[in-house]
């Protein structure tokens, strides 16, 4: 009898797969009853389809021994990821058994493999049965394979989710599967602020379907379009608050400048703050950029100050002259001090959120200089002097007026000396005065008589009731007698404004060598009273002996009786371009004289003036001229002319460079002015100014400082002149 093997599979339901069936009869089979056992294969291959990542499907596979001995199959075995239960069995003959086949996919890929069944059949010992499955890579059916396939679709659960799908913005779905987040819908990088406000957090779009608007972006200004999205007003780039006067009803003149608007505080810095057509006009001291006050009731800070480069940085230090440092009471004396606040992009601020003003006082400076004796009254005057000691960095000079009972005494500090904690007893140079000389009550400025390049020292002095000057040249150290200086020349006068308006050098003469300019509106010279202006002009050689200023200089003018000429004088920059300097010179009451230097100028009139500014004798006097560096754009170094007591509280007026050449009413050509306030406690607003302006924070503009040793606290009763130092930061250039 011949045995049949019969290998049947049963599809379970859901199984997908499809069942390929060959012939029941095996030709070659030989197997008889009672013999050998016999395996006969019904089906060619199994392909179980597309079958989902991670699903598990499964068939039953029947075996049946059709032979006459027991059916052996000692191994079933199939690739993964197809798996077969169980790996091996026994059927007598006759009977049957069932073979579990599944497939369960971890990757995305097409598989291909075969059930191999061993077995003792003596005629077949091995059967084969191929088995197929593939990977199902599209869930949804919308044609696009899901991304972890390879492909592009990012939701293959969803048929309305793939690459060319409409998206609908702000729903939370990524409909086009572009990855971007769907409440940018402009994909400039920043989300529509109507569901994210915060840009730090990529936020904060004000307009979300122009890619020109996201937080931080170019924002050109008066156009309408806050491409930005700060919310700030277009037609107001400085954010003060003022639209721009360029545009529509704006009145803010300088839409680059906040601090500059219709609301604006007038300062002394070359911009028109208040936008009322006229730069630095009616601008008031406590406007100014800095401000620092004395520490005690009677300090008088700021009786004298000064701008130069004394650490050779390119940046000008802030010098201030405080004699009565300390004092005790307004009657009393004290060591005084000399206080230094090192130049640089910015000074010492103590100013606070409730008082914005940068302001502090005078212990806040970087280098505090006292008097060695209880009555020095060092600081009466300051200057920086330029370089006296010949190291290439210019030097501090420093009046004592108190200095050995009244004698005075001027020292010279090297510069690196000065900002390294040196004091007088370090000095370079010290020249001593005589009982009541009151050596260094003024001190000239920027003089080299005889041209050497180095710094010469002229200070004041009074003799025999007259006003003085000694002469020191510059490059020899020690401590001299002022009986041992080089020359003293003395003046006919005792007006105050000849040693508090110190002279600044220049040549007059357009020699090439400075000359030395000196007045006293005191002066009986010509007439009572009329006052008169000197020269020393500047030479080859070297002066010496003690005589009459008239001995060696020239008289440039001369006043009629009570004319006051030379109440204050001063050599200015060169307004003509010429090559030599110009003579400044105020008479009491009447007039402010600019006269033309030149060769030959051996003196003047008052009819001899360039520019003639009339003046209105409800002033006080000026308590001097001074250089105030370019403060109107033109390069050239501007003037200004200061009343101390004018109004009671002090004034500074600007005369500029561009100022045409005839007779003005100061009130209608000055470019501006500053003047101190009672509300502010100011008394002698500008008594200190400084000789000559200085670029204090390296921007490339001249920058100035002024003192005012009577201001007070106008709030405090028990205050009472502890003094105030002032410091005027240029912006024309920067701007």
């Amino acid at each position: 009898m011949v045995l049949s093997i019969t290998l049947s599979l049963a599809m379970m339901a859901c199984s997908g797969g499809v069942l390929n069936e060959q012939d029941n009869t095996k030709d070659t089979d030989t197997a008889t009853v009672g013999g050998d056992p016999d395996i006969s294969v019904q089906t060619t291959e199994v392909d179980f389809g597309e079958v989902a990542f991670d699903d598990r499907l499964t068939e039953l596979i029947t075996v049946v021994n059709s032979g006459g001995g027991d059916l052996e199959i000692t191994s079933i075995a199939v690739d993964s990821p197809f798996q077969v239960n169980p790996l091996s069995m026994h059927l007598t003959a006759g009977s049957t058994a069932q073979i579990t086949l599944s497939v369960q996919p971890q990757a995305y890929e097409e598989f291909a493999s075969a059930i191999v069944i061993e077995s003792n059949d003596p005629d077949e010992p091995t059967v084969e049965i191929p088995v197929l499955a593939v990977t199902l890579t599209d869930n949804d059916g919308d044609g696009y394979d899901l991304e972890d396939a390879g492909g592009t679709d990012c939701d293959d659960t969803d048929v309305t989710v793939h690459p060319d799908a409409y998206e609908v913005w702000y729903d939370g779905i990524d409909q086009d599967c572009d990855g971007g987040s769907d409440y940018d819908q402009d994909g400039d990088g920043y989300e529509s602020d109507a569901f994210n406000e915060d840009a730090a957090d990529g936020g904060g779009d004000c307009q979300d379907s122009d890619a020109e608007y996201y937080p931080g972006a170019p924002d050109e200004p008066y156009d309408n379009r806050d491409t930005d999205c700060d919310e700030a007003d277009d037609f107001d780039l400085d954010g003060d608050g003022s639209r721009s006067d360029d545009y529509g009803d704006g009145r803010d003149c300088d839409d680059n400048d906040a601090e500059v608007n219709t609301s604006g505080e007038e300062q002394l810095n070359g911009k028109d703050d208040d936008c009322d057509g006229d730069a630095d006009n009616g601008a008031v001291f406590s406007t100014s950029e800095y401000m620092y006050t004395g520490r005690n009731n009677y300090d008088r800070a700021g009786w004298h100050s000064a701008l130069g480069d004394l650490d050779g940085d390119g940046m000008a230090e802030v010098v201030g002259g405080v004699p009565y440092y300390g004092a005790s009471s307004s009657s009393s004396t004290s060591g005084g001090a000399v206080v230094i606040f090192e130049g640089g992009p910015y000074l010492p601020d103590d100013s606070t959120e409730d008082d914005p003003t940068p302001s502090g006082d005078v212990r806040d400076a970087d280098q505090l200089i006292e008097g060695d004796g209880s009555s020095d009254l060092l600081g009466g005057f300051v200057t920086v002097l330029g370089d006296f000691d010949e190291d290439g960095v210019d030097d501090l000079a420093v009046g004592g007026t108190g200095v050995s009972s009244g004698a005075g005494a001027v020292y010279i500090i090297s510069g690196p000396d000065a900002m390294s904690g040196r004091d007088t007893s370090d000095a370079y140079y010290t020249l001593t005065g005589s009982s009541s000389n009151a050596l260094g009550r003024g001190i000239a400025t920027d003089i080299d008589l005889d041209g050497d390049g180095v710094q010469d020292l002229v200070a004041c002095y009074t003799e025999s009731s007259n006003n003085a000057v000694a002469l020191a040249y510059g490059g020899s150290g020690g401590d001299e007698s002022i009986g041992n200086a080089d020359a003293r020349w003395t003046v006919n006068g005792t007006g105050e404004a000849f040693y508090r308006n110190a002279p600044v050098g220049g040549d007059l003469d357009g020699d090439g060598y400075q000359d030395l300019v000196l007045s006293d509106g005191s002066s009986d010279q010509a007439a009572t009273d009329g006052g008169a202006v000197w020269a020393v002009w500047g030479q080859g050689g070297r002066y010496s002996g003690a005589t009459s200023i008239t001995s060696v200089g020239a008289t440039l003018m001369a006043g009629s009786s009570s004319q006051g000429v030379g109440t204050a004088s001063q050599l200015g920059p060169d307004w003509d371009g010429d090559g030599d300097a110009e003579l400044w010179v105020f008479a009491s009451g009447t007039a402010l004289y600019a006269l033309e230097g030149g060769p030959g100028r051996g003196s003047y009139t008052s009819g001899d003036a360039a520019v003639t500014y009339t003046w209105s004798d409800s002033y006080a006097d000026a308590a001097g001229l001074r250089q105030m560096g370019d403060f109107t754009g033109d390069d050239v170094s501007d003037m200004i002319v200061y009343f101390e007591d004018n109004g009671g509280s002090g004034t500074m007026m600007h005369f500029a460079s561009e100022t045409q050449s005839g007779t003005h009413d100061q009130q209608t050509v000055w470019a501006g002015y500053v003047r101190g306030t009672s509300d502010h406690g100011n008394g002698n607003a500008g008594y200190g100014n400084a000789p000559l302006a200085a670029d204090i924070d390296g921007d490339g503009d001249d920058d100035y400082a002024a003192g005012d040793p009577q201001w007070h606290d106008p709030d405090d009763a028990s205050s009472g002149s502890e003094g105030e130092i002032y410091v005027f930061m240029n912006e024309t250039l920067r701007d």
